[in-house]
């Protein structure tokens, strides 16, 4: 790989990926639009090139003379209200960069899934690649609009694009403008969260996942990696995080349906404003559904030696404390257990 573009390369995984990417030597080009936040990029050593996944031409544009191309920042809905609005802005997106980078000829093309696709493994193993659901998710928007793109890539497969599928759990760690997966973390320290569902969530360090990235982009097409991290019940994790840095677990626990309807609430108040909410559906969605993933083929193929748990939180809790999200981390003593 000499020159790569990244899609999304102004997103948190995006980010993290750019700068394996030139630690690796390689050459990179970013998509950028009027909208981006362009700041994190301003220190890394990358070209920019205009396009979004609305402009086919611009994208192949972008790609040409590119070897590589990731598609690391899809559509992610801000909302679950409307599986129909979610699937017309998605879809469409991930079609114009399949189309594009077949008409240009790319030798790979990375794709930024997620493990959320995956559906329940068979009893006495973990789930892992094997796992597709026949169909669609429908009774979770994010659930189903990432199944319905990652269709979409398979069947630009069929078409023989070069593609390669990462399939990463929830990501923390730095350069999380924007709160993502992490937000739980805030949540904790901060006393935010109302309540909590229990389940089981795949936490995995952003690093990792971006090292991933580059290794899957010499791996052999049609191929899929699991990288779930870390397994771990919600209750267990938020637990872990007020051991850690202090905060707030919420007493009170709703069972899956109630989640569903108190998210949902949530969501169609903050709506019109556009606002966040504290445990967004989506979230709650994952938590259910949630089950343990294997990592093995990412390890044995792509060398992944996944970051301890503890090391990505302190990571990803120092990147907050950077953003004045929450109090910088005290140290430990060296006799405690970690």
């Amino acid at each position: 790989m000499k020159r790569a573009l990244v899609i999304g390369g102004t997103g948190f995984i995006g980010v993290n990926l750019i700068d394996a990417l030139l630690a690796e030597g390689v050459s990179v080009r970013v998509t950028t639009r009027p909208s981006s936040a362009t700041l994190l990029l301003r220190k890394r050593a990358v070209e920019r090139a205009p396009a979004s996944l609305e402009e086919p031409e611009a994208l192949r544009r972008a790609m040409d003379g590119c070897d590589t191309v990731f598609l690391a920042g899809g559509y992610y809905p801000r909302y679950s209200l409307s599986l129909d609005s979610a699937l017309a802005e998605g879809v469409p997106g991930v079609k114009h960069a399949c189309d594009a980078a077949l008409a240009v000829g790319v030798e790979r093309f990375v794709y930024t899934s997620t493990i959320a696709t995956l559906g329940p493994a068979p009893t006495g193993r973990l789930a892992d690649e094997r796992d597709v659901m026949a169909e669609m998710p429908a009774d979770s928007v994010y659930r189903g609009v990432k199944w319905a793109m990652e269709r979409e890539v398979e069947a630009a497969r069929e078409r023989g694009l070069p593609v390669v599928s990462l399939l990463p759990g929830g990501c923390i760690g730095p350069n999380d403008v924007r709160v993502g997966s992490g937000a739980f973390i805030v949540g904790v320290v901060k006393g935010l969260l109302p309540w909590l569902v229990n389940g089981t969530v795949n936490i995995v360090d952003v690093a990792d996942v971006a090292r991933a990235h580059v290794r899957a982009a010499s791996a052999e097409p049609g191929a899929r990696f699991c990288l779930g991290g870390h397994d771990i019940q919600i209750r267990t994790l938020l637990e872990r995080v007020a051991s850690r840095y202090g905060g707030r677990v919420p007493t009170e626990e709703l069972d899956a349906g109630a989640a569903r309807e108190a998210a949902e609430t949530a969501e169609r108040a903050a709506a019109p404003r556009r606002e966040r909410v504290p445990i967004p559906r989506e979230m709650v969605d994952l938590i259910t559904s949630g089950q343990p993933v294997s990592n093995l083929r990412a390890e044995r193929e792509l060398g992944i030696a996944f970051t301890p748990l503890d090391d990505a939180l302190d990571r990803a809790h120092d990147w907050f404390a950077k953003l004045k999200l929450v109090p910088p981390r005290q140290p430990r003593s060296t006799h405690e257990h970690v």
